[in-house]
């Protein structure tokens, strides 16, 4: 099955942006957002492209936080999120609206690990090298799709 313009015209987005805004809703029902590292980046991340054309859903993101992060507290209370990706300078921005799991499997969280994430995951002390207890690994799963482009909104389930 390909992909509609829509959903052409998110990727495209989501594969050039160098960060994604990621919400979810806190403990007492707020929303919470914070700027995320971009795993769909091309650029940034070419060797994680064939872990998402084996994706189910061609728009699925990977997102990495700490294992003991507010998100992970948040998302075991409501799996529902939003990322939000943009373009500011020619007013250009999709949001994606989805539910979130946590992969737990190691060998995949050893397979999207970058070299340089020691600095947001560190090693616990006195473990293995390839310790990534303080890693969280979460998969992104849209189900909603909008588009801000040229002044116009388009909505798409996905």
């Amino acid at each position: 099955m390909g992909l509609t313009t829509l959903q052409n015209d998110c990727l495209e987005l989501m594969e050039k942006s160098l960060f994604v805004d990621f919400t979810t809703i806190d403990q007492d029902g707020f929303p919470a957002t914070r700027a995320m590292l971009n795993l769909r980046n091309r650029k940034l991340y070419p060797r994680l492209q064939p872990l998402y054309a084996a994706e189910k859903h061609p728009l699925t993101v990977y997102l990495t936080t700490n294992s003991n992060s507010d998100k992970i507290d948040e998302l075991a209370i409501n799996p529902y999120a939003c990322l939000y990706y943009c373009w500011p300078d020619d007013f250009h921005g999709v949001l994606l609206q989805g539910y979130v799991e946590s992969i737990k499997d190691d060998d995949f969280k050893r397979l999207v690990w970058h070299s340089g994430w020691e600095i947001y995951h560190p090693i616990v002390e006195d473990s293995p090298v390839d310790d990534y207890s303080r890693y969280a690994l979460l998969r992104f799963i849209p189900t909603r799709l909008k588009t801000y482009a040229n002044f116009k909104v388009e909505r798409s389930g996905v």
